[in-house]
């Protein structure tokens, strides 16, 4: 029997509250097809409300397709009825195959940001996204974002976003590319992704970094054993450690080793380079965040370099614009597009086509330039402020990762635990850091071998100046409390 429980000191009108009781009534099964409802004068009636309102309520469920109006007889439902589930003897049990891939996510792969003052890594700064150029361009209306809204379109992007990244790639890369080569992704993640499912089997090899992202290394540990974590320095991979074993792929991040910092100097890339030609394996470069630079040169990306045609270059707009337009892209060997946008097009057949075309005409009118030399400008005081405040606090220990990126990581000689309680004194006032240790995924394990210092980490490009200059001051309050002393010793 259809009832209502109607509040007349809410917020929404009476109107929409009989509308909404009568919409749930209707597919929760009570109200059920070729059911009569009361007329309007019967429920304006009942529930002392004008029949006005009961008039405008039954007409938008007509209109909607919920109900039809007979004349002589009044208002039936005709929406079609629910299904009945038979009732079920015995509890359902699970199958006795359990999922073969991974059941619990490393912290660093998604962060549920719960303060204000949480050095998160790789987090733009919220009011960072050209949130007035964006409605602008939205609300222009045009038969081009109707179509884009309303069709398919190709999987591997649009040509015009595809064509503005060319550019974009041999100004600020220099890697010389045409657009047949680029693939539009959901974000650098969605591109290991399709790479690992191309060329990994459970029988391949695979050589990564070592502390290595952990999106990445959940992701290769699900699709084979063979993993080879060769330990980073201060100046990212060591590739005097790579493995004689042949191998299909190699993962790094050489412009700012993640999540140490280091930047593999030039030599180290030709040497990787002839690795992978002597391995026969694609080497996977993942720039997530070099975009930004502070008072230096980028040295040239690896698939810019000669002999480099096996690179898979991946990058994105999450550290530039936002993550949560899930837009990323890759650069692809000849031999590979093809069987990776085949792929592609199976899984999700595209990433959003409406994003795609207002960063397209963002990069093309140089918008999207100016927005980077802005935020580049703010992110460059709020690190100088953070790597000020930090060797102030911690004047024996070695900063990495400064010339570029989104963070900085401490490298200390205090213990562990020391590390581990100023981290959870901070904590309790507000402030968070993370530490190699709390960021643990597995990977970590080959450099720790070779590594005594402690490592702090510290993204800076979520947080204001100001925010940084107070948790600075509950940092240094929590070293005096544990006796941390101004030469950094416990």
């Amino acid at each position: 029997m259809l009832s209502f429980n109607l509040d007349r000191h809410d917020s929404l009108s009476l109107q929409k509250q009989i509308y909404q009781q009568i919409h749930t009534a209707l597919h929760n099964g009570v109200l059920t097809n070729g059911e009569r409802l009361p007329s309007i004068r019967e429920l304006g009636e009942k529930l002392q409300v004008s029949r006005n309102t009961i008039t405008a309520v039954y007409e938008k469920l007509v209109l909607e397709g919920f109900i039809a109006s007979r004349p002589g007889v009044g208002y039936n439902v005709i929406l079609s009825s629910r299904v009945e589930l038979p009732e079920s003897k015995t509890p359902q049990s699970d199958l006795d195959h359990p999922p073969s891939v991974l059941q619990t996510q490393a912290p660093d792969t998604y962060v549920d940001v719960d303060s204000p003052m949480f050095f998160s890594l790789g987090n733009p700064d919220e009011s960072s996204f050209p949130w007035q150029r964006w409605r602008s361009w939205n609300n222009k209306a045009s038969r081009s974002k109707h179509l884009l809204m309303t069709r398919y379109h190709p999987p591997a992007g649009l040509m015009s976003l595809r064509q503005e990244l060319v550019k974009y790639l041999a100004n600020a890369r220099g890697i010389h590319t045409d657009a047949e080569h680029i693939i539009i992704t959901n974000g650098v993640q969605e591109g290991l992704a399709l790479i690992a499912r191309t060329l990994l089997t459970p029988q391949e090899h695979i050589a990564v970094e070592s502390p290595c992202y952990s999106g990445a290394w959940n992701l290769f540990s699900s699709c084979t054993p063979h993993i080879h974590a060769i330990p980073v320095d201060d100046f990212g991979l060591q590739t005097q450690g790579l493995p004689d074993q042949q191998c299909a792929l190699a993962y790094v991040t050489p412009s700012h080793q993640y999540p140490v910092g280091g930047t593999l100097p030039l030599e180290r890339r030709k040497m990787l380079l002839d690795w992978s030609r002597r391995s026969n394996a694609y080497v996977i470069e993942d720039d997530y965040d070099t975009t930004f630079l502070y008072g230096t040169q980028p040295l040239p990306a690896l698939k810019s370099l000669e002999n480099a045609n096996n690179v898979i270059y991946l990058s994105s707009f999450s550290k530039t614009l936002g993550p949560g337009m899930r837009i990323g892209f890759m650069v692809c060997p000849e031999r590979l597009v093809a069987p990776i946008l085949n792929l592609k097009a199976l899984w999700n057949h595209g990433a959003s086509w409406l994003y795609q075309q207002f960063l397209a005409d963002f990069m093309h009118d140089q918008g999207y330039h100016r927005h980077l030399r802005k935020l580049e400008i703010e992110y460059g005081a709020r690190q100088k402020l953070l790597r000020e405040g930090l060797m102030a606090l911690f004047p024996r220990a070695t900063l990495l990762g400064t010339s570029s990126g989104l963070h900085i990581t401490l490298k200390t000689p205090l213990s562990a635990h020391t590390v581990s309680q100023l981290r959870e004194r901070c904590l309790r006032e507000g402030v968070r850091f993370d530490t190699l240790g709390s960021m643990c995924n597995g990977s970590e394990n080959a450099y720790l071998a070779e590594n005594q210092d402690t490592l702090m980490l510290f993204g800076f490009s979520a947080l204001s100046q100001g925010h940084i200059r107070l948790a600075l001051e509950i940092i240094g309050k929590a070293c005096r409390e544990l006796g941390i002393s101004s030469t950094g010793k416990a």
